[in-house]
């Protein structure tokens, strides 16, 4: 498990900008940020270079540094657990929305995106996605609700000289019947108010849905998720 003092290291990057770039920064620099001595946080940056948390490069007027996507994992995992803490016990979100007729994109996404589904997750994910359209104004609120709720953050890649980004996840459970995700990518055709959700089984066919058909998306809180 990552120390206090690591993760307050990168934090501390982060804020700098480091997750998005290199950042020039020096030692004493960094240990003043730190509240620390220039040695310590040396110490503490040769650690992170060490676990893969950050890469470095060393220049005439200091180091660049640049929080890795294993660092990036870090924090996201402690934003997850302090959202976590703030999400009120007992507040459920329900999303009522009506089954549309998808682009036919979804089963290429789902398939290059399997392995990283299947890992958050924890199930092989149906060849597909159901497609929700959100129409009524109070599950427009409850999409609001869930969208700053904890996520599920499925890292993006590189696969046959394409880039993928990273997508948003939810755990849901779809008519009280099927557990499943909203799936939420960084690139769409959608408009906001369709939602696209995977299962390991296909929806319409295990729950008898076709175009037009109602459907009620329960969040299953990210701390509940199995």
């Amino acid at each position: 498990m990552i120390t206090p003092e690591i993760w307050f290291t990168l934090y501390m990057l982060a804020r700098k900008g480091a997750i998005h770039g290199r950042v020039m920064i020096t030692t004493s620099e960094l240990g003043e940020l730190l509240n620390v001595s220039q040695q310590t946080a040396s110490r503490r940056v040769s650690t992170c270079v060490t676990e893969d948390y950050v890469t470095r490069s060393h220049t005439v007027s200091g180091m660049m540094l640049q929080v890795t996507q294993r660092g990036r994992q870090e924090l996201f995992s402690i934003l997850s657990g302090l959202e976590i803490a703030f999400v009120p016990p007992g507040d459920e979100i329900e999303i009522t929305g009506q089954v549309v007729q998808g682009l036919g994109e979804g089963a290429y996404y789902v398939e290059v995106y399997a392995s990283r589904f299947r890992g958050a997750f924890g199930f092989e994910p149906y060849s597909g996605t159901l497609n929700v359209a959100i129409k009524d104004e109070e599950s427009k609120r409850a999409v609001n609700r869930m969208r700053q709720s904890p996520p599920l953050i499925v890292t993006g890649f590189s696969h046959e000289g394409r880039t993928f980004g990273d997508v948003i996840c939810y755990r849901i459970k779809v008519n009280g019947e099927v557990e499943a995700a909203v799936v939420i990518a960084q690139r769409t055709h959608h408009s906001e108010n369709i939602l696209e959700i995977v299962a390991a089984v296909n929806l319409r066919e295990r729950l008898g849905l076709v175009d037009g058909d109602q459907v009620v998306l329960a969040l299953i809180p990210l701390h509940l998720a199995t």
